[in-house]
């Protein structure tokens, strides 16, 4: 009615009428503005009322209603409580550093796959501990952008995760994978700046997803080299390492009209990756390197190009799993895949190893996979 209204009086209307029209403009803004005021009243005061009958998406899309007209610390409190909804149903244990930590830079665990984490289950109640408050940045408004990237963590990227991926390169070279998300929030290296400057001023401070010199900073800032490996060019030059990386850069991706195709599909056999078995047919040869293109590579390459900034595919650092001393002595897989929302929060996934039991394997494949004969 606002908009109406204001192109009344600018459409060179009679002198009469536009006084009218002014008048019911400055009647419409001040209903305008009672509302939103009636909203932040209302979800000041009863927000934690409010709170348990709202989904995180619910909370996402209050808080942009709401805009900057709450004050911060109750924005924070509204953010913590969706955040916490997802601790709570799939324990995703932000800052525990653990199993279920998706706020990592780099996971210290790849046991994702195993299920949910047990590092709070109490034993006397058989119930997981489930805590008020995380670890997690406030500067920046960063609980609410991280809600926000965790939708859309489920909307499009979680579906994939967790289950496993047949990594073949020939019917006698099977290696098995799992993706397993990441949602690390950039703040977290501002706030732990500010923490050691003298001087700092939280109104001075921005993430520019557009200045890649500064995503690179920061990244670094939390784990050394990272920011350099996430940005470089060098590992596009290097044939693919494994067969989700071939499929992954093989992937062209048109958004425009909502398509995708992968190179890699097409032409495997002329990748040094492909290992010839001998009295395999063409067609399950075709399936078995193509298993999960089409059903998860291509949708997961999709939707990040869509909705992500800086959308790479980042190997681990050269000896990173022949430490014996490492959680990662022997794994085969530590490759990371994922961009960067507006606010500055990383969102993808990290190819690791399944870490379950082979008899799980069968139960547990991936859509698209290869599907054996029993015997």
């Amino acid at each position: 009615r606002v908009n109406t209204l204001k192109a009344a009086v600018d459409a060179g209307a009679a002198p009469a009428q536009r006084k009218k029209a002014r008048q019911s403009l400055g009647e419409a803004k001040q209903q305008a503005d009672g509302a939103s005021s009636s909203l932040v009243d209302l979800v000041t005061l009863l927000h934690h009322q409010l709170i348990p009958f709202l989904e995180p998406q619910d909370l996402v899309k209050l808080l942009a209603c709401c805009s900057h007209s709450l004050k911060q610390d109750l924005r924070d409190t509204i953010a913590t409580a969706g955040l916490v909804r997802y601790y709570r149903r799939d324990s995703v244990h932000f800052g525990n550093k653990c199993n279920g930590d998706w706020h990592q830079l780099v996971p210290t665990s790849t046991q994702g796959a195993r299920g949910r984490c047990a590092c709070n289950w109490d034993t006397h109640t058989r119930q997981e501990i489930v805590p008020k408050e995380l670890p997690l940045p406030k500067i920046l408004d960063a609980r609410a952008h991280l809600l926000e990237a965790m939708c859309l963590v489920y909307e499009g990227i979680q579906p994939h995760c967790f289950t496993v991926l047949q990594i073949a390169r020939g019917f006698q070279h099977m290696q098995y994978g799992t993706l397993q998300p990441v949602v690390f929030s950039l703040a977290a290296a501002l706030e732990k700046e500010q923490r050691t400057a003298s001087n700092s001023n939280e109104e001075e401070l921005t993430i520019d997803t557009d200045d890649v010199e500064e995503l690179v900073r920061l990244m670094d800032s939390v784990e050394l080299g990272m920011g350099f490996r996430f940005f470089s060019s060098r590992d596009e030059k290097r044939s693919p390492a494994n067969v989700f990386e071939a499929h992954w850069r093989g992937i062209q991706v048109d958004l425009a009209t909502d398509t995708s195709a992968c190179e890699f599909c097409g032409h495997y056999e002329d990748s040094s990756l492909f290992l010839r078995s001998h009295g395999v047919t063409p067609e399950d040869q075709d399936a078995l390197l193509r298993a999960h293109c089409v059903a998860v590579y291509q949708p997961l390459k999709k939707f990040m190009m869509r909705h992500l900034k800086h959308v790479q595919y980042v190997r681990p650092v050269r000896g990173w799993s022949n430490d014996g001393d490492s959680d990662y002595f022997g794994d085969a897989f530590l490759d990371l895949v994922g961009g960067f929302t507006s606010a500055g929060v990383l969102c993808g996934v990290y190819l690791t190893d399944i870490g379950i039991p082979n008899r799980w394997i069968r139960s547990r494949l991936a859509p698209g996979h290869f599907q054996y004969d029993e015997d």
